[in-house]
């Protein structure tokens, strides 16, 4: 439930507070980083003191006034149910807006966005970046006065933890994948580039991962650029990773999936690994386990890790999401 249903106006003996929280979000409302200030201005005051601002803010700016009682959405329950199996559960980590689009807060109306206090904690069904840098969020049951389900919030507020319970991969390393070569072996084309590329190459010039191993052997190639985008952006992590571990072997099991690959291969509906920015891995000398350890704390939120018994997941949708598989 919302509090501040029950919320009185400000007294006199607030005015001078609530002329200094509208001069002070004027003040925020230019910066780039405003909903994150804005939310933090709004944690420190009353929901007395925050109804007045609305009715203040809303006058100031030339909006029709809305009765008193209307007070900016302040979330204080939890979509938390009994039964958790199988959902994913989001934490947030500052006090934040949830938004019904990715506009800044100050360009929404009331009743399109909350307030959401640090540490609450809500169970979804579906999370993915979306632009602006927030992530589009489905929540298991709706809230707020539109009665939604769909939110977007800023990726460095939130961590994701868990994942969909038939999200049991299995893929394996192909079998002789042809190896990064100056001889240029298994021309092919990519949407978006005018170029010819070669499984042979690597995908960024002087890495160590080939586009073989990126297509599982030419088995899967993208049709759309932004999955060649993804999949040199892990590329580009996975060069990270093998410095960060010393410069070990690494054996792909599973880089980009289409659709149907992801399903036989029996990876979550939503995978990462449709859109190329996904990998799984094993090092050599390291236990999948021992590489997660060292790699979950250095990769932080700038995207998934996962731990199995036989590979390590790793990938850059940039904001933290954390799960095990169960084998």
């Amino acid at each position: 439930m919302l509090n501040g249903n029950t919320s009185t106006m400000a007294v006199p003996g607030q005015s001078q507070v609530v002329n200094q929280l509208v001069s002070a979000i004027q003040s925020y409302s230019k910066l780039p980083q405003q909903d994150a200030a804005i939310a933090w201005l709004q944690q420190q005051q009353s929901p007395a003191v925050l109804q007045e601002f609305t009715r203040r803010w809303r006058e100031d700016k030339g909006i029709i006034q809305v009765p008193t009682t209307t007070p900016v959405q302040v979330f204080a329950g939890t979509t938390q149910s009994g039964n958790s199996a199988g959902l994913i559960k989001i934490r947030v980590l500052n006090d934040t807006f949830f938004k019904a689009s990715t506009q800044q807060s100050s360009q929404l109306n009331d009743w399109e966005k909350i307030l959401i206090r640090r540490g609450t904690e809500f169970q979804v069904v579906a999370d993915e970046p979306a632009p602006g840098n927030h992530v589009e969020v489905v929540l298991a049951n709706a809230i707020g006065q539109l009665n939604r389900n769909k939110w977007y919030i800023f990726m460095g507020h939130i961590e994701i933890e868990g994942s969909e319970p038939e999200n049991r991969p299995q893929e394996q390393a192909a079998p002789n994948t042809t190896k990064i070569s100056v001889v240029k072996t298994g021309p092919f084309q990519l949407p978006g580039y005018n170029s010819t590329f070669y499984l042979s190459d690597p995908v960024i010039s002087g890495g160590h991962f080939s586009w073989a191993e990126a297509t599982k052997n030419g088995t899967r190639i993208p049709v759309d650029k932004s999955i060649v985008e993804g999949i040199i952006k892990i590329a580009h992590v996975m060069e990270e990773v093998r410095e960060y571990l010393g410069n070990r072997p690494i054996t792909i099991n599973s880089w980009y999936r289409d659709p149907a690959s992801n399903r036989k291969a029996g990876g979550a509906s939503r995978s990462r690994h449709m859109s190329g920015d996904a990998v799984d891995f094993v090092v050599q000398g390291l236990s999948p386990p021992e590489v997660h350890k060292r790699i979950e704390p250095w990769w932080g939120n700038r995207g998934g890790v996962a731990s199995a018994s036989c590979f390590t997941h790793i990938d850059a949708r940039g904001y933290k999401a954390r799960w095990r598989y169960g084998f």
